[in-house]
């Protein structure tokens, strides 16, 4: 026995020595396999014909080993070229993007299976045919990627593609003049072609219904022709389907109450009218229903309180007027199950004693919008497991005592309230100890009245206040300089009095607007920075990093501060109503704007 487990062991060592002596090596300059070194220099070929300004391949060098450059994945085995993840990004001050040309260097990377060019800038460019040869490619996805033309048929030819996203809604350049082609990549499980011109592919929905493994399917924007024929129609896999922006007949069409199999329907603005279709009332399965911004008339239909797995309702933007009102308990219960319910921007009236939700997991929360309806009477009494609440734009009224407040001591999750345009009363209630979750919080244009209470210092996540329009007074709340993460404050057209203190400006560093619009206060204190109603004026540190700065109807009386130049951050400041006069300090360049209320705005740098 021993001997026999000496000479497994013995030729076990020999095959790892053997394995080992065949040197799959990577992508490295000194590599021998010759195969590997050309998959380096393609890659090489493509980043020279690219413009790259804010040096995202700037790892790409050509002595390196390319598994180890950023976007680049390599197989763990072969260190073959598998993906390359080459998006670009784009946040509020600048944007990460690739532009120029994509030469067919990347046919070398015949193992490549993964091709994300998304949100790049190709300046209009073809896509290219050459992509036809990469016959390894799995995932394609060149949304927004700043492409134009047609988009060429011979992309049927990768019969082993299973993602493929076109969307291009920036420019809407790209079309399709026949869509054969799609069915040639019979394992497709994910399609999106959203904002590509499809007028001119009248059998859309038969060849798309050939795609037995299609699981999501994105049309949004496509100048869809409408059909009625579901005749031979095979969407057995299909979950998610949405078809927003198409202007279909005022009627559903029929052959979308086949898919009863549909997780997700999104038909948004298609102009359909009438009734909801109880033609949906057989698609149970789905737990993500938007018919928003249509035209619909209707109350919701009694048979969608049965589908049972529904997490998402959105019917905002229609013209119901009576949505809810004859069936608010069942609608309510019906609610509580529901994470994501949307009916804002109907025409919808009656009072909501509650809004119940149950403390369910969900990506979104518990969301619930009912902006810009006709509700009224005292405000609703809530669940605290909901996130997000919109009640703004109705008609609400009385004070706000039962809402904040309640009788349970159980702390509430909501991160988002906004009550604005309503008519409610009295004074803010001083009970946050509860809502420390918090982020967002307004009461805009309403009769409140009293001051900021101090239980607003427990609101550490806070990060926007906006209170302008109402009947506030007393000093600037000093409980603010507790809500360290406040990047919003609008405290104007109130009766607020006395000094903005220094010590609120040193706790609000990340502070981005201020809005004090027609306030009287009396300064600003402790050398930093000066605002009175007189002459005198004196700035420092305080505001340094406010980037919109809101003083109209301040009564200045003079000319512009020279001292507000030293707000380095400042971005623009709306100064209309203000009585100045005199010349604009030199050490800003001035360009003037009208703001939605039609105020100017002056939107300024400092010279050079």
């Amino acid at each position: 026995m021993d001997a026999q487990m000496r000479a497994s062991v013995v030729g076990l060592l020999c095959w790892f020595l053997a394995i080992a002596s065949l040197h799959f090596s990577s992508c490295n300059g000194n590599s021998n396999a010759s195969g590997i070194a050309k998959e380096r220099k393609a890659l090489l070929r493509f980043k020279d014909n690219l413009t790259d300004p804010s040096s995202l391949l700037s790892s790409w060098a050509s002595n390196d080993d390319c598994c180890s450059w950023d976007g680049v994945v390599c197989d763990n085995f072969s260190d073959h070229v598998l993906e390359l993840h080459l998006q670009g990004s784009c946040t509020d001050d600048n944007c990460k993007i690739l532009s120029g040309k994509i030469k067919p260097s990347l046919l070398n990377l015949r193992h490549l299976s993964y091709l994300n060019l998304c949100y790049n800038d190709f300046g209009g460019i073809k896509i290219r045919n050459f992509v036809r040869s990469l016959r390894s490619l799995r995932y394609l996805d060149l949304c927004e990627a700043g492409f134009s033309g047609p988009i060429p048929q011979t992309l049927g030819n990768l019969s082993s593609l299973h993602y493929l996203c076109i969307p291009h809604c920036s420019n809407s350049l790209v079309s399709v003049e026949k869509l054969q082609w799609i069915s040639g990549p019979l394992v497709l499980q994910h399609l999106d072609l959203s904002c590509v011109n499809l007028s001119q592919a009248y059998d859309w929905l038969q060849v798309t219904s050939m795609l037995s493994s299609l699981e999501e399917l994105h049309l949004l924007n496509c100048q869809l022709r409408p059909s009625s024929s579901f005749l031979g129609l095979n969407f057995s896999s299909l979950l998610v389907l949405d078809l927003s922006f198409n202007y279909f007949n005022p009627l559903m069409p029929n052959w979308l109450f086949g898919l009863t199999g549909l997780d997700s329907l999104v038909l948004r603005y298609c102009d359909f009218s009438g009734p909801i279709s109880s033609g949906l009332q057989y698609m149970t399965s789905l737990r993500d229903l938007n018919l928003s911004w249509n035209h619909f008339d209707s109350t919701i239909p009694t048979w969608l309180y049965n589908f049972k797995g529904l997490k998402s309702l959105k019917l905002g933007g229609n013209d119901s007027q009576s949505l809810i009102s004859d069936t608010i308990p069942a609608c309510l219960e019906f609610s509580s199950r529901i994470d994501y319910l949307d009916l804002s921007n109907n025409q919808i009236d009656g009072e909501i004693p509650y809004i119940p939700k149950h403390n369910n997991f969900s990506y979104f929360g518990s969301v619930t919008y009912l902006t810009s309806n006709r509700f009224s009477g005292p405000l609703p009494t809530i669940s605290p497991h909901l996130h997000e609440l919109d009640l703004s734009n109705n008609s609400f009224s009385g004070d706000m005592s039962h809402f904040l407040c309640g009788s349970s001591n159980e702390t509430n999750q909501l991160r988002i309230l906004n009550l604005r345009e309503n008519n409610l009363s009295g004074k803010i209630p001083d009970c946050w100890v509860n809502w420390h979750s918090i982020e967002y919080i307004n009461l805009g244009n309403n009769n409140l009245e009293g001051s900021i209470p101090s239980s607003i210092k427990f609101l550490g996540y806070l990060k926007s206040l906006e209170v302008r329009s109402n009947s506030l007074s007393g000093e600037f709340p000093l409980s603010l300089r507790s809500c360290t993460n406040l990047l919003t404050v609008d405290l104007g057209v109130n009766k607020f009095v006395g000094s903005i203190l220094a010590c609120i400006g040193r706790s609000l560093i990340d502070l981005k607007f201020l809005g004090l619009r027609s306030i009287k206060f009396t300064g600003i204190q402790d050398d930093v920075i000066l605002v009175t109603k007189g002459s005198e004026y004196q700035y420092n540190t305080i505001l340094a990093l406010v980037t919109n700065l809101d003083l109209s109807s301040y009564n200045f009386s003079r000319e512009i501060p020279e001292e507000l130049t030293s707000l380095l951050g400042l971005r623009s400041i709306n100064l209309s109503r203000s009585h100045l006069t005199g010349m604009i300090p030199k050490k800003i360049v001035v360009s003037v704007a009208r703001d939605d209320t039609n105020d100017v705005v002056l939107e300024y740098k400092k010279a050079l």
